[in-house]
């Protein structure tokens, strides 16, 4: 699992199908280098994490993500 600002991505259950790129409405996910790649901006909406068919993306709770970031 790969680690993002907000959001955590499993490249092994994800078949690249972007419906969480499409559902994003502030556009901070998109597909680079065939990894979900996430911008700043993320709202914690979990419109990615509700649409995805496969449960490959997470999005973590506030203090989760605020915790991972002071870790590194």
């Amino acid at each position: 699992m790969k680690q993002r600002l907000n959001v955590v991505w499993n490249e092994i259950y994800c078949k690249r199908c972007l419906i969480c790129v499409e559902v994003c409405p502030v556009q901070v996910l998109t597909l680079e280098l065939n990894e979900i790649m996430e911008k700043e901006g993320c709202i914690r909406c979990y419109q990615c994490e509700r649409y995805c068919p496969d449960i490959a993306i997470e999005v973590l709770a506030d203090e989760m993500a605020a915790h991972e970031m002071i870790k590194g």
